[in-house]
């Protein structure tokens, strides 16, 4: 396999994972993960990030965003006040 052959697999990686490659592209992708240890580790890790970003959905952000100043507000305030 050449160098833009790998190229153009390689870029195919991400869309296999996310199931949006084509017939033609995901068998070819699946072979070559078969064979390239690089590009299989990519998809494995493409795969978790993946899993991990499902339940991040679940969280709505402004909520998230309040408790986090909240923890920083009250982190401020236990601080000791240095008097110089």
């Amino acid at each position: 396999m050449n160098h833009f052959e790998h190229r153009k697999l390689r870029k195919g990686v991400a869309a296999y994972v996310d199931g949006e490659a084509d017939a033609a592209l995901a068998v070819a992708v699946r072979r070559h993960l078969t064979e390239c240890w690089s590009c299989s580790e990519d998809a494995e890790w493409l795969a978790v990030v993946k899993a991990a970003l499902v339940h991040v959905g679940a969280r709505r952000a402004p909520e998230l965003t309040i408790a986090r100043l909240g923890r920083f507000a009250l982190c401020l305030l236990e601080q000791p006040r240095s008097t110089s």
